[in-house]
């Protein structure tokens, strides 16, 4: 694993992807000494990722403006790969195994912009050129739930029951459509057994 570890957490919003990360970040760190370990998310802070948290927060029809979203998601991927997630997982050597916790990928843009009424087939061709990652985990929980867990906050654009039922139904089709090594975790459970599920399949990665 020369080229680091680079491990994604996607779902619905409220499937507790922030928590699982927060955990396994706290678990790899102590684990051992030569990992170190790079946590981010998409969409990031950069222009095209403050643009994206414009549109989300200020809309609220959640089919419009799928192009520009699509456009924004792409940039915005493009260069978090090259100024951030490349230059780190790269510089992993012997001594130090560098890892990658990232929250949310192009499964969101797949999911979401698929439900927004855009082509999947396109929605993979725009992002089959970027790196795969060695292991992504699908946080599955029913959209009532998951809308419960974020009652407490501003609801963006797409947080609508309707809406987040044809998210979840797009993120579980993933495995079938992608060649990438995808695991679908049941997040309707405790957070602790959620954790147990992703860390037994990390844990598999860094023997």
């Amino acid at each position: 694993m020369k080229n680091g570890l680079f491990i994604v957490v996607d779902g619905i919003d409220g499937s507790g992807k922030s928590e699982v990360i927060k955990l396994l970040h706290n678990y790899l760190f102590s684990k051992h000494k030569k990992y170190r370990i790079l946590t981010t998310r998409e969409p990031t802070n950069g222009v095209y990722g403050n643009r994206i948290r414009e549109i989300l927060r200020k809309e609220k029809v959640p089919t419009s403006n799928s192009k520009k979203l699509l456009e924004l998601f792409v940039k915005d991927r493009q260069e978090h790969l090259k100024n951030t997630l490349e230059p780190f997982l790269k510089s992993s050597n012997e001594h130090e195994l560098n890892i990658v916790l990232c929250d949310r990928y192009y499964y969101s843009t797949i999911a979401f912009q698929s439900a927004q009424g855009l082509s999947t087939e396109e929605l993979i061709s725009k992002n089959k050129a970027f790196r795969k990652p060695d292991i992504a985990f699908i946080l599955d929980v029913e959209p009532s739930i998951a809308l419960k867990r974020i009652e407490y906050r501003k609801k963006e654009k797409f947080e609508q029951l309707e809406f987040m039922e044809k998210i979840r139904g797009n993120f579980l089709k993933l495995p079938k459509l992608l060649d990438d090594n995808i695991k679908i975790i049941d997040a309707s459970k405790s957070l602790d057994k959620v954790f147990e599920s992703a860390k037994k399949e990390v844990d598999k990665m860094l023997v």
